[in-house]
């Protein structure tokens, strides 16, 4: 699946995206845990009715312990380098929402044939936006296939 496919091909399929990021995450002995709504497993009705608060929760918590400190995160997993606008609108809230001292909103990129994710924090991420073109899909929905070439953090 990619960015290409409309949203009912994309929910036929397992998401590879998340499967890549536990994979990740246990290869690493991460602590994770999914947090978002899964929309292929347990998809619930009239989904697009909730607030985009609730309805936009990251994907997973990851904790991990390095070089004596605990690091925490929230963790938006992407399959694609495609963006939406509506998606890019969100990103400040985002922040607001979810982002803290303690623990940081990040976007994890996963690509089948990638050894781990592009992590890329949210204001890397709107200056890739701002640094892309628009395109549109055939239903009319506004995105940007983000520069994701040497743009992140490890």
């Amino acid at each position: 699946m990619n960015g290409t496919n409309n949203y009912q091909d994309r929910n036929s399929v397992a998401n590879l995206a998340e499967f890549l990021f536990e994979e990740y995450c246990n290869e690493k002995g991460y602590f994770f845990r999914r947090l978002g709504f899964d929309e292929k497993k347990d998809p619930i009705p009239n989904f697009f009715a909730i607030n985009p608060m609730v309805r936009n929760l990251p994907d997973y918590y990851i904790y991990r312990e390095a070089g004596g400190h605990n690091l925490s995160f929230l963790v938006m997993v992407k399959g694609t380098a495609n963006l939406k606008q509506s998606e890019y609108r969100l990103i400040p809230h985002f922040v607001e929402w979810y982002d803290s001292k303690g623990c940081s909103l990040i976007y994890a990129f996963c690509f089948k044939g990638e050894k781990k994710p592009l992590l890329i924090y949210p204001e890397k991420l709107i200056q890739l936006y701002t640094e892309s073109q628009d395109k549109t899909w055939h239903d009319g929905i506004i995105y940007r296939t983000l520069n994701l070439n040497g743009n992140h953090t490890r």
